[in-house]
């Protein structure tokens, strides 16, 4: 530092007071600790839960989608930029046919690799798109295991449960099979994330993007290309529906999990050594989307929260909508493993002529619209609430359903929806709708108002 640049840091000390100068030190050693705190560290993971929150609250407050139909900087074809990762086991092998026709029939052809904890069968060599496309599957355990980056680990219990279920498999011994399947199959998923995405960044052509879902997960197309097209792929983004802590902060695995592909240079090309790491620590995680979170933790690449409410862990009839969402496009939907529910969900969005947002999955689902609720607010035997959480506001003795409604219009821009249950007496609120599920004996209703405001406030593609 020059003769000047000292001169003006004294002549700025001598103007401040006593406790300014504490401050002033006190932030430059809190920043000083951050900087060289590990990246995985507790610290950091602390101060990025606080921003998130903070961002969370910001967003939820003031709810903006006109920046997606601006110009995209870095728009995709969907087909060619994304590729498609799809986990499945031996207990859940029969869902992936269904979610491949559900997956064509909204045209979307891309790059498919199925991984799987069992090796590979006769009949299974080869699945097929509805266009003819093939998808690629490999038993990803074996895989792992043949390349050695299990070595070491072959004692450990988890591992002697996948060749058990490989030799019954291969011996064709399909009841043990079945049954081992169904009975370790959330163990041996724990183990997948990694070792997945490295074989589909070496073996797949390279990609912008990088989709990572279950058999029972359906995601919508147009999402990924409106959402993927305002972000910079040559960026590290780590994108997904948080849950977890500040200690590990991690996206659910159900609702789809995304990655640039600069993400995965930066892990399987940048920091081998770092992944080796994660490949020993595998048959001890109890889950594996919390794994590849704390593995990119080490390389400085975090969950991106900014665009969590694009995510969705449920399916159709228990997808809560929520008031902060609904003008946003929905990325898919989760826990479709009855073979209607797939079935039913990839006709109901077949073909999209554009954007799936929130807002509009009532309305495909021949629900009545809000000003229908605010006409007949009031609806027996229904509730349009759903599970109860935390977030939910529990109101006791209150007298009738005609009372709860009140309550709930005097809560116009939290209440979305309320249930009252007369046996109980008590009105349960809450910050979102779902789409309905028939209840005996109780009252329940959308706030019409609320809705209504809300979705008049919608942009749109010009």
């Amino acid at each position: 530092m020059g003769l000047v640049g000292r001169h003006e840091l004294r002549s700025l000390s001598a103007h401040l007071s006593r406790w300014q100068k504490i401050a002033l030190g006190f932030a430059i050693s809190l920043f000083l600790i951050y900087a060289t705190a590990p990246y995985d560290g507790s610290l950091r993971a602390f101060f990025r839960f606080q921003h998130s929150v903070a961002q969370n609250y910001y967003q939820g407050q003031h709810p903006s989608d006109g920046w997606l139909y601006r110009r995209q900087r870095y728009p995709l074809d969907a087909d060619k930029d994304i590729g498609l990762i799809i986990k499945t086991g031996y207990g859940t092998k029969h869902r992936m046919p269904l979610a491949l026709r559900a997956l064509s029939n909204e045209s979307f052809f891309a790059d498919v690799l199925v991984v799987q904890d069992f090796p590979v069968i006769p009949e299974q060599k080869q699945y097929n798109l509805t266009n003819g496309k093939a998808v690629d599957i490999v038993d990803i355990l074996g895989w792992n295991l043949k390349r050695g980056a299990l070595k070491g680990r072959e004692h450990l219990e988890r591992i002697y449960k996948y060749k058990n279920l490989a030799d019954a498999v291969e011996a064709e011994e399909w009841v043990l099979s079945e049954g081992l399947g169904k009975a370790i199959g959330w163990e041996l998923d724990a183990m997948k994330f990694l070792p997945a995405l490295e074989y589909a960044w070496n073996t797949l052509p390279k990609k912008k993007w990088y989709v990572m879902l279950d058999d029972d997960t359906y995601v919508i197309k147009n999402t990924l290309s409106l959402l993927l097209g305002h972000l910079n792929f040559g960026q590290p983004h780590y994108l997904g529906n948080p849950v977890g802590d500040y200690k590990g902060r991690f996206p659910h695995g159900g609702s789809s999990v995304i990655l640039s592909g600069a993400t995965l240079r930066n892990l399987f090309e940048w920091h081998p050594e770092i992944v080796a790491e994660a490949n020993l620590e595998s048959p001890f995680a109890i889950w594996g989307d919390k794994l590849l979170s704390t593995t990119l933790m080490k390389v400085a690449i975090y969950l991106d929260e900014t665009y969590r409410r694009f995510f969705n862990g449920e399916h159709p009839w228990m997808t809560r909508l929520w008031a902060d969402r609904l003008c946003l496009p929905i990325m898919g939907f989760h826990g479709l493993g009855e073979r209607q529910i797939m079935e039913q969900v990839g006709e109901v969005f077949k073909d999209p002529k554009g954007p799936v947002l929130w807002s509009s999955v009532a309305k495909i689902y021949g629900v009545p619209d809000y000003q229908k609720f605010i006409d007949v607010p009031i609806r027996p035997n229904m509730n349009y609430v759903g599970r109860l959480d935390e977030q939910v506001t529990m109101v006791e003795n209150v007298a009738r359903a005609e009372d709860c409604f009140d309550i709930c219009d005097g809560h116009s821009t939290v209440c979305m929806a309320w249930v009252y249950d007369p046996a109980i007496k008590r009105c349960d609120l809450a910050p979102w709708a779902i789409l309905g599920d028939l209840a005996d004996g109780r009252f329940s209703g959308v706030n019409g108002k609320l809705g209504k405001r809300l979705v008049e406030r919608c942009h749109g593609p010009s």
